[in-house]
């Protein structure tokens, strides 16, 4: 009796010997609210370069979006996270609905994009050392 569920008890132990472990985890990623790395990389149509500091894509993001309120972002069903196993490195893929309203105008604004995020372990934490994003259309309602 015993023999019969020393494979199932050898199968749970491989899934927890297998699991990831480091900060860049995929739950750490699916969490979200990851900080960004000071030496982070950036880019979006509508700064016109890529933004290669924290302090950089932060000032670009203030003047390309300071107007914007009540701000949603939701992932679609094409939404992937993987992490090495070590949990050094992971990224994150997909397409995104966004919306937000403009505060000078009173418009609603919403679009699909397409994202990517790289994350990089710093220590014990996971930052996000890429972004880019690529907006599919931009519809007014």
């Amino acid at each position: 009796m015993r023999s019969r569920y020393m494979p199932l008890l050898w199968l749970a132990l491989a899934t927890v010997a297998s699991a990831q472990t480091g900060p860049c985890t995929q739950s750490a990623v699916l969490k979200g609210e990851l900080p960004t790395a000071a030496n982070s990389f950036s880019y979006m149509p509508v700064y016109n370069q890529p933004a290669e500091t924290k302090t950089s894509a932060d000032q670009a993001n203030e003047e390309n979006f300071g107007d914007r309120i009540n701000r949603k972002f939701e992932w679609a069903d094409d939404h992937h996270v993987a992490a090495s196993p070590s949990g050094e490195m992971a990224y994150e893929h997909g397409t995104m609905h966004v919306s937000y309203d403009t505060k000078s105008d009173g418009k609603h604004h919403s679009f699909d994009a397409v994202m990517l995020m790289v994350y990089q372990a710093n220590g014990s934490v996971c930052e996000q050392v890429a972004m880019t994003m690529y907006p599919l259309e931009d519809t007014v309602k």
